[in-house]
């Protein structure tokens, strides 16, 4: 296979990729046997690895991502020392690059990028008119000096993602309801191609659209920002683009995707032993991943029996408590280190940062579960068991850090639903002797009937009453392009 000169490659990133940490035959040499490839990414969703399973076997191999967000992999050649065979880290390169460039993996793989963050918008604003990429530019201007590091590089990623193309060439004193329709179906569109795996028929399953519905918020509470930004500065003489930035409602939804006891073992069977820890901290304490990343041995049995959560992203400190089982394995994970020491650390020793998801998702196709479950679930699974044993719904939010019941009650509602069951059935005083011994002699006929409603699936059963289920008005007046665009005839309400 002939590789291609990399001179051509470079617009592509390939040229600048970051320095291989195993491109040497006496740094392979120093890479301990496993399963797992080591990866190293020349650019986003295109990576070069080694595969060195044991001691007799290590060959250079590929992977890119496509765009339904899955990899393909190949093996590329050997990678062996003593190997006649075996080439370099440079020529392994080459006919990865080969492979990435070709046809076939072009018409299927997600676009390659540069390693490394986004600095700025990908538009260079031009000309005397002011456009919505002028606005954007000054926005994240602004943004740069006024919002921390992390908030204002998720508006860069943001923008560049959702608001790319013609719409950034536009006049902003011309932007109305009609682009914010094009917006709308560029979102939906995105979000059905990853979910069909580049198929053209958009998927209308009311999960992917309400994805897409939050994302098109997100996009206009940017566009808020930045338009706003626009008026005050007096770069335009109308408020007109900034009063037809309107959001779409989004019901909430009754949560099905979480586990029982017998999948969490299996789930924490197939963990490494580090993640195993991060699991059972997820499952104990219905935190997020990144509030377990922080936690420190001194936020451990800290004014209450459980744990002192600090500040997270928007989310306030809080204390969540423990039972027993629980604070006996933090308390066991926190033996022989200092109290600003990290509770839990990666299988490396390092903090928990985002390194947790592919060992995650390989643990979870190990354990054979659905292959959407995400870190994330084991705070609905956590929910989930109080809920389904009788734990008020405000309890539940008060550990969870919600402000108030409402989400829960739209996300595990009908969980409750099963423990009001349980409870009118089992603890109802008799009052009729007759119909008491008519409930005997109709027992096989009532249980048929319990056994009938409960189905096999206890997750979703109750979802009728869910309150997400209910028709709600809602002060949320979007253009009826928008609503046309997300497949709703008539403005909701």
């Amino acid at each position: 296979m002939k590789a291609p000169e990399c001179d051509r490659l470079a617009p592509m990133g390939w040229a600048s990729a970051p320095v291989c940490p195993f491109s040497k035959v006496e740094q392979r040499r120093e890479l301990r046997p496993r399963e797992p490839p080591y990866w190293h990414s020349v650019a986003r969703c295109r990576q070069i690895g080694v595969y060195v399973p044991n001691a007799r076997i290590c060959t250079w191999t590929a992977r890119f991502m496509t765009v339904g967000g899955r990899y393909v992999q190949r093996r590329l050649a050997s990678a062996r020392e003593c190997d006649p065979e075996a080439i370099s880290y440079e020529s392994a390169l080459r006919l990865a690059i080969a492979w990435f460039e070709s046809e076939p993996v072009r018409a299927v793989a997600k676009s390659a990028r540069p390693i490394g963050k986004a600095e700025g918008l990908n538009f260079c604003p031009y000309g005397s008119v002011y456009t919505v990429g002028s606005a954007l530019a000054d926005y994240l201007e602004w943004s740069r000096i006024a919002r921390s590091p992390g908030g204002h590089y998720n508006n860069i990623v943001l923008i560049n993602f959702h608001l790319s193309g013609p719409i950034l060439s536009e006049a902003l004193e011309e932007f109305n309801a009609r682009h914010l329709r094009d917006i709308a179906q560029r979102v939906l569109a995105t979000h059905a191609t990853r979910a069909r795996a580049g198929t053209s028929n958009v998927d209308p399953s009311a999960d992917l659209v309400r994805r897409a519905k939050r994302a098109f918020n997100s996009v206009i509470t940017v566009l808020r920002m930045a338009f706003r930004h626009a008026w005050d500065s007096g770069r335009i003489s109308s408020d007109r683009p900034l009063r037809c930035l309107h959001r779409i409602a989004v019901p909430p939804a009754a949560r099905t995707l979480f586990l029982d006891r017998d999948e969490c073992h299996r789930l924490l069977s197939n963990c490494t032993p580090a993640l195993a820890n991060l699991v059972l901290a997820g499952l104990y304490t219905g935190c997020r991943v990144g509030e377990l990343g922080q936690l420190r041995v001194g936020d451990v049995g800290r004014e209450v029996f459980g744990l002192h959560v600090s500040a997270f992203k928007l989310a306030p400190a809080r204390f969540v408590f423990l039972p027993d089982e629980a604070m006996a394995f933090f308390l066991s994970l926190c033996e022989g280190k200092e109290q600003g020491d990290r509770v839990l650390l990666s299988d490396k020793g390092k903090v928990w940062n985002r390194q947790h998801a592919n060992l995650f998702r390989r643990a979870v196709s190990q354990a054979g579960l659905p292959p959407e479950f995400v870190f994330h679930g084991l705070r609905h699974t956590y929910a989930s068991d109080l809920v389904r044993n009788g734990v008020p719904l405000s309890l539940v939010a008060r550990q969870l850090g919600h402000a108030d019941t409402r989400s829960v009650a739209a996300t595990y509602g009908h969980l409750a639903e099963q423990f009001r069951e349980d409870q009118i059935r089992t603890r109802f005083s008799p009052l009729s002797e007759a119909y008491q011994a008519e409930a005997r002699l109709q027992r096989p006929r009532l249980e048929a009937i319990w056994a009938a409603v409960h189905g096999n699936d206890w997750r979703s059963y109750g979802g009728g009453l869910a309150p997400a289920d209910r028709r709600q008005r809602s002060s949320i007046r979007t253009p009826s392009e928008v609503l046309e665009a997300f497949g709703i005839h008539g403005r909701p309400g």
